[in-house]
């Protein structure tokens, strides 16, 4: 755990490599475990203004063994950030696969793609790069086309998966003006060339249907069709990664007798806390997770370990340590917490991301870690263990319904391309999950185990190597409850040796 940027996934990468090296092994499939990383990084990373390579979601992986010897791995993903599909803040990028693909591809297979100068696309801000950047892009996307090959992935597959990827950046361009004839909204005559694009990738026909309603007024239907617009790019994106994570883990399950007993090492590298400019409903998830993960820190470090030196009666004095208990039930608490108000306001249909402010406001009045909004901006403020994060509110309920149209899921499944078919028959594998419900199973797996820690210490907010900001080392150790493990560590008994192996030695 850690702050963006700290670097976590890193860690992993090395963890796991040490794990490998560990078994003494060269097989195909720890090799193959090594090598999926550039894929996941490629979809599922970003550059952020806190980190230039941020995973955009988190990742559990269960490494399983007999005997000493990895039989088998899997993958859970968890929250991936869709939104980063449609937009970006100043100083940030979409995901790096998009950019990879414009440096990697070749002139026929951008024309076959339907795909022109990138700085004409609306998802990626028209920002591209300079020489070098497009040089080293160029590489990265060698990469994922040799880890798709190594997973498996056929290549009428890749080329699918490509094709469905170009059709999302042409779907950002369509836009949409009313319809003088009989006052509802059609596709704007200036970016016909854009849905003919999308048609190319089996795309086009999913704006046409998008829920604009003759009655409304038509300025109102032109951003319900642009809404629309982007919830299809969304859902598309996180389709496709869902899926790359399945065939990942048909490629790394285990082969052997299913009556086996195996044992597991679990590694999870999950986003950092965060706190932008402008914070959402993204932001929201991350912090909770990671406000979770804190608990179980807490759990385990001080709680059980206090407990273990009361048991055996040694002197002990108990030490007090920031407990966040109060802060996890403003989000979880049941029928009022945080999430149990957003998923009420959620089934409204009458229900604005305002009346879900209001119901907030009114719920969480003299709650010390809850702050309502100031000024004209909607939203409100959360006191974390890691300090005061302010949240724009504008978006809520629409990402926490996170649901697609039945028509246009029909559509999907009725696709020429067969991937976009495949991605949509209703398959669990390929579900969105629905958030913060995918995390609570998460962190019952986690309670479950035998867990130690890694805690990463952010050197810098400039993204600078080789410079260390003592006063920002210090702000982390302190929220972190590093300071107080310390005491517990020293005052306690860090080792503990069976009393088998104590006799022994």
């Amino acid at each position: 755990s850690g702050e963006s940027g700290a670097g976590k996934t890193e860690s992993t990468k090395l963890l796991l490599q040490h794990i490998m090296n560990l078994c003494k092994g060269n097989s195909q499939l720890e090799q193959q475990i090594l090598q999926v990383n550039p894929l996941l990084e490629a979809f599922g990373n970003a550059q952020t203004v806190m980190n230039d390579n941020s995973s955009r979601f988190g990742k559990y992986i269960e490494l399983r063994f007999q005997k000493n010897t990895v039989r088998g791995a899997k993958l859970s993903e968890y929250l991936l950030e869709k939104s980063r599909v449609v937009q970006q803040d100043t100083g940030e990028r979409n995901f790096h696969i998009f950019y990879y693909m414009f440096a990697g591809l070749s002139l026929e297979e951008k024309e076959m793609f339907g795909l022109l100068d990138p700085s004409l696309y609306r998802y990626i801000s028209g920002r591209f790069g300079t020489q070098d950047v497009a040089q080293r892009w160029k590489q990265k996307y060698q990469e994922v086309c040799n880890a798709l090959d190594m997973v498996g992935f056929q290549e009428q597959e890749q080329v699918d998966m490509q094709a469905i990827l170009a059709g999302v950046l042409s779907l950002g361009n369509v836009t949409f003006e009313p319809d003088e004839k009989n006052g509802s909204v059609k596709v704007s005559e200036t970016s016909r060339g854009w849905l003919k694009a999308a048609a190319v990738n089996g795309l086009s026909q999913l704006v046409c249907c998008v829920p604009c309603l003759p009655w409304s007024p038509s300025v109102s239907c032109c951003y319900l069709c642009a809404d629309a617009r982007d919830s299809i790019a969304k859902m598309v994106y996180g389709r496709v990664f869902g899926w790359i994570v399945c065939k990942i883990n048909e490629l790394l399950a285990e082969k052997v007798d299913p009556e086996v007993e195996l044992s597991d090492i679990g590694i999870l590298d999950i986003f950092g806390f965060e706190n932008f400019a402008v914070n959402r409903f993204e932001q929201l998830c991350i912090n909770l997770a990671n406000e979770q993960l804190q608990h179980f820190f807490n759990h385990h470090i001080f709680q059980m370990e206090q407990a273990a030196y009361k048991e055996e009666e040694l002197p002990w004095e108990t030490i007090t340590f920031n407990n966040n208990e109060p802060i996890l039930n403003l989000f979880l608490a049941k029928p009022l917490g945080l999430l149990s108000l957003l998923d009420e306001q959620s089934a409204f249909p009458q229900a604005t991301d305002k009346t879900f402010v209001d119901k907030l406001n009114s719920s969480f009045k003299g709650n010390l870690h809850f702050q309502p909004g100031r000024g004209r901006v909607l939203g409100f403020s959360v006191i974390h263990y890691a300090g005061k994060v302010q949240y724009a509110a504008t978006g809520f309920l629409e990402k926490n319904r996170d649901t697609l149209p039945a028509n246009v899921r029909g559509l999907f499944i009725s696709s020429i391309t067969p991937l976009l078919s495949l991605l949509f028959t209703g398959k669990s594998l390929y579900c969105d999950r629905a958030s913060h419900h995918s995390l609570m199973m998460l962190m019952e797996r986690m309670y479950s185990a035998n867990p130690h820690f890694v805690r990463c210490i952010k050197p810098n907010g400039q993204k600078e190597p080789g410079v260390v900001d003592s006063q920002m080392v210090l702000l982390q150790l302190r929220y972190n409850g590093l300071m107080e493990t310390i005491r517990i560590r020293r005052d306690g008994f860090s080792w503990r040796p069976s009393f088998e192996e104590f006799a022994e030695r």
